[in-house]
């Protein structure tokens, strides 16, 4: 059983060493609790706020103690030392442990399984896959025979078995949504052990943005918490998920910004709007688009043809049919000189010249040449694209790290 003290989650030494595969010792006369696999050693203290990780020192925010005659230990630096990605659902009271490493799906002959940002298969292609999704939060959703299978761990082991969910949505911020057709379509949300612990009577839900998620309640939105309770009420024509404290929602054709209480904060009074990032969002005043801050204010003039959220310090805007990027203030960074640009991850863009994809960076230049069909932008080290010859992964200097193979 998990504890959570000044913001740090401890858990019983023994069953959690145990778990990640290390030996276990105890030194009664020191207190020494000591871990040890395959090089790596842990050592910790009781009631000392100094771990020992290879002999190296590591300060802990909350020390090791005795809790009802049990030693805990601190959960992150134990996972954290063993290459693993912890996450603590502190209304659930489960501690979620994950490796580090970052998958992919990726298919063989139509079997699906996942590589490693090398592009080595780290979980076979298996034919009881039929297709097979990103990773999020350790679990990953495949189907089998065209039909929701459920979940995965990185070890490519069905932890979450179908049972009564007809399908299900990533995880985020510890839950998924799920649907039920029984008797009719519905949906609730799981936790990460596959529970139902919001019951299914949402006619649409969307994934948990900053606490809360988006609802349909007959054919209004509003929004739960992760219980379930109705924080906003169920009075809009449309909602989208929470980003930076604001959410955009529509009631009569007119667009709102509400905060985590329901209040309006802005009243857009535009033909079109989009979530807020990096302090502004893109709205669309009459044919032209531009951006507003958190006041509502006009930040940026409304002067382009099109325009995109603000991503990694910059936004791709049309002018004169052509695409370019700017930045807070406005001002034209990278000239507007491709046929079409997206938004910046990890540094690179995707963008389009002469009916072919490439990515440039910050300064504008091309860092893998247009010679993609297609190219989703980078997430994790890899892009997922098309070639001449197919399906393809790419690294951010434009290797080719796999190539998908036909049956």
């Amino acid at each position: 059983m998990a504890v959570m003290k000044n913001n740090t989650v401890l858990v019983p030494f023994k069953e959690i060493f145990k778990t990640l595969g290390f030996s276990v010792s105890y030194d009664s006369v020191s207190k020494t609790i000591s871990g040890d696999k395959s090089g790596t050693t842990i050592q910790l203290v009781i009631d000392q706020n100094t771990a020992w990780i290879n002999n190296t020192p590591a300060t802990l925010q909350v020390a090791p103690q005795i809790i009802n005659g049990a030693t805990y230990v601190p959960l992150r630096v134990i996972s954290e030392a063993s290459g693993l990605e912890v996450k603590w659902y502190g209304k659930s009271q489960i501690v979620s442990l994950y490796s580090k490493q970052n998958l992919f799906s990726a298919s063989n002959g139509g079997k699906f399984g996942y590589i490693n940002a090398q592009g080595k298969n780290v979980i076979d292609y298996q034919t009881k896959f039929t297709n097979a999704y990103p990773f999020s939060e350790g679990l990953a959703i495949v189907y089998s025979s065209g039909k929701f299978a459920g979940f995965i761990n990185q070890q490519g082991k069905l932890v979450i078995p179908k049972g009564n969910y007809y399908d299900a949505k990533d995880f985020s911020e510890g839950l998924a949504a799920y649907r039920t057709l029984d008797p009719v379509s519905k949906y609730g949300y799981m936790d990460v052990t596959g529970a139902s612990i919001i019951k299914p009577h949402f006619k649409k839900a969307n994934s948990f943005s900053e606490g809360l998620a988006a609802v349909q309640i007959g054919s209004s939105y509003g929004y739960i918490d992760s219980l379930g309770k109705i924080i906003i009420k169920a009075q809009y024509d449309s909602a989208i998920d929470f980003s930076e404290g604001l959410a955009l929602v529509t009631l009569h054709g007119a667009f709102f910004y509400i905060d985590k209480k329901g209040n309006v904060l802005i009243n857009a009074e535009y033909s079109k709007a989009d979530s807020f990032s990096e302090g502004l969002a893109a709205v669309k005043k009459g044919s032209e688009f531009g951006f507003i801050n958190k006041k509502g204010e006009i930040a940026i003039p409304a002067i382009y043809e099109e325009a995109h959220s603000f991503s990694g310090g910059l936004a791709a805007v049309r002018v004169k049919g052509k695409a370019g990027y700017i930045d807070h203030k406005g001002t034209m960074i990278i000239s507007n000189q491709f046929d079409a640009a997206s938004d910046f991850y990890e540094g690179l863009a995707a963008a389009e010249s002469g009916g072919k994809t490439g990515f440039i960076n910050k300064k504008g230049d091309w860092v893998i040449q247009p010679t993609l069909s297609w190219a989703q932008p980078f997430s994790n080290g890899l892009s997922y694209a098309y070639s001449d010859d197919g399906e393809v992964y790419v690294n951010q200097t434009g290797q080719i790290v796999w190539r998908i193979k036909e049956p």
